[in-house]
């Protein structure tokens, strides 16, 4: 979240919702409902559900990931060695949060293959095996 916490808000309001349209009508009534009262829990944080999700709204964020990946990987490594004294416990730490940024980014590009232009932004987006092969790399460290 400290890293890029303007791609996992969306992901978590605007790509989720927007990915839910592509399910059975069954499971995304379900799903809605719960994401519905979720949000209604929290107003202020309720995305506007019926804004269809645009290229110009995802390309900031596509962008930002492609220039600091690399770099917030290394910051929440060195994080991780200061903090945790224990390293074997520290790098099982990293390496969720690792996956966890891999899994919200991962979300994010199944949305954007699901946008009409969407195709636009293929150049700016990291390949996964690109980011796995950087969470192989802090891994394999002890």
């Amino acid at each position: 979240m400290e890293h890029f916490s303007d791609m996992i808000k969306f992901v978590k309001s605007r790509a989720s919702k927007h990915l839910l349209s592509f399910l059975s009508s069954r499971t995304h009534c379900l799903l809605s409902r719960i994401t519905t009262e979720l949000y209604l829990a929290d107003e202020d944080s309720s995305p506007n559900l019926e804004r269809s999700i645009t290229v110009a709204e995802v390309e900031p964020l596509v962008k930002d990931f492609g220039s600091r990946w690399k770099t917030a990987i290394e910051l929440m490594h060195k994080d991780i060695i200061t903090c945790f004294s224990n390293f074997l416990c520290g790098m099982d730490i990293l390496i969720a949060g690792m996956t966890q940024l891999l899994l919200y980014y991962t979300r994010l590009e199944d949305c954007i293959k699901k946008i009409d232009g969407g195709s636009a932004l293929n150049r700016d987006i990291v390949n996964y095996q690109s980011i796995m092969f950087e969470i192989k790399k802090y891994k394999k460290t002890f």
